[in-house]
């Protein structure tokens, strides 16, 4: 049902069946006014979920340092695997450990 839902929306969206609302211009000698749809503000519109996703691009560029590569694999020896799966609190120093690497290579 939830798919029903959001594909119905999603056909739905910038139409009537979402409701609108009515702008007028604040001057009284004027008759000039604009009725605007309402959007259906879902991920899987291909114009509302468009925006978020430029928005979520925007902000990891922004995060992300600029180089060439856009993957990288780090990798240890699996004699060390023996010691991480012991103590799994040093896991997230592991990967502290790799993005410093990143960042001051």
């Amino acid at each position: 049902d939830t798919e029903v839902e959001v594909v119905t929306k999603m056909l739905s969206c910038g139409t009537p069946l979402l409701g609108s609302r009515e702008f007028c211009c604040e001057n009284p000698d004027c008759s000039h006014h604009r009725l605007i749809h309402q959007s259906c503000k879902g991920r899987g519109c291909p114009v509302c979920g468009k925006k978020t996703t430029d928005l979520w691009i925007a902000t990891m560029m922004a995060r992300l340092p600029d180089t060439p590569c856009q993957h990288g694999t780090f990798t240890m020896p699996d004699t060390l695997w023996p010691l991480f799966e012991a103590n799994r609190w040093l896991l997230g120093t592991l990967f502290s450990l790799a993005a410093d690497n990143l960042l001051y290579s």
